[in-house]
């Protein structure tokens, strides 16, 4: 594309998102092309909707970026704006904060991106999270009855009661606790799991069994964790001003099933992507953009953390914003060991 048109096309694109009213000649002339005649632009315009980059809503009004012109837009024009040190203060902030827990986490980050993107944000956990063991306690309540408590990093607890072959006392059962707090603390599911594997028939192999099992449903929940925030933010756009585009994205949003598998095939390999308007798979977000990327510690299969919004999205600063949450996030976790 000529340096004009390109130059054309990055305006309309950023006076659109800004007003969200089509844009123009004279508008553009004032603001960013006082060197040319109202003419010149307008023709210019024309042939730019001629190749699909604008389209032109009514015959008398100004053009506005279809898919293709923010297509063009995101991957040849667009420069990243510098994220400003108080919005960088407070992401830092919002996810130091947090609870030290997985989902306590995920939750923090979505919420944090919704707010300085101010669009909906949702956040997949990274797969592979691990339940570190903090601390076990047995507690005796029948003869053959046993409380298993099992505090994980990050102060989450978990609490089970396991019926075991004999009979166990309090004794025994605190000094099968100091085993285990001296042999487990730190240690994650697949090393628990060898502990069990070599240890003799009885009261510790059984109670070693309920330990792995718990360690196994935290870490499958935390693979398919997904959680999402803001979607008042898309009160405010007129894109969804009507109830039934806006009820479209909510649909996606529910679906945590669903929700899940969308974001892993919509990442894919990269880092990052940006899906615009048709070029979405669903259905029901061919009307939006969504902007992925991905965070989490870098020995685990990343989480994937992105916004949905309209169409007509700030991309540079919205594509700024979610690295600078992602990056904060993946410092955090890896903080934590979680």
């Amino acid at each position: 594309m000529e340096n004009r048109k390109q130059a054309i096309l990055r305006a309309v694109v950023q006076e659109f998102t800004t007003s969200a009213v089509p844009v123009g000649s004279q508008s553009l002339q004032s603001r960013y092309f006082v060197n040319l005649s109202s003419a010149t632009i307008r023709s210019e315009l024309a042939e730019l909707a001629d190749l699909g980059y604008l389209a032109q809503p009514h015959t008398s009004s100004g053009r506005i970026p279809t898919d293709s012109g923010y297509r063009y837009f995101v991957d040849f024009l667009m420069d990243l704006e510098e994220v400003p040190e108080r919005v960088r203060v407070y992401i830092n902030e919002e996810l130091r904060h947090g609870t030290a827990d997985v989902q306590g986490l995920v939750e923090r980050v979505a919420m944090t991106t919704a707010s300085v993107t101010q669009n909906a944000s949702v956040a997949s956990a990274p797969h592979g999270s691990q339940g570190r063991i903090k601390h076990v306690d047995l507690v005796s309540l029948e003869p053959k009855e046993v409380l298993l408590i099992l505090l994980l990093e990050g102060n989450l607890l978990r609490q089970q009661v396991v019926q075991v072959t004999d009979e166990a006392t309090q004794p025994t059962l605190t000094l099968l606790a100091s085993k285990f707090n001296e042999s487990l603390v730190g240690k994650a599911g697949e090393e628990v799991r060898r502990q069990y594997e070599t240890a003799a028939l009885g009261l510790e192999k059984e109670l070693l069994d309920r330990i792995v099992a718990a360690l196994a449903m935290y870490e499958q929940g935390a693979e398919t964790l997904v959680v999402h925030d803001g979607v008042r933010n898309l009160l405010r756009q007129p894109e969804f001003a009507e109830s039934s585009r806006l009820q479209q994205v909510l649909e996606v949003l529910e679906e945590t099933r669903y929700l899940t598998v969308l974001l892993r095939e919509l990442i894919g390999n990269s880092d990052m992507q940006i899906v615009i308007g048709s070029e979405n798979a669903s259905s029901q977000l061919q009307g939006c953009a969504v902007v992925l990327t991905t965070y989490g510690p870098s020995n685990q299969l990343k989480g994937v953390l992105g916004v949905i919004g309209p169409t007509r999205m700030a991309y540079s600063q919205t594509v700024a914003r979610l690295q600078a949450v992602a990056s904060s996030a993946s410092e955090r976790m890896a903080e934590l060991g979680v």
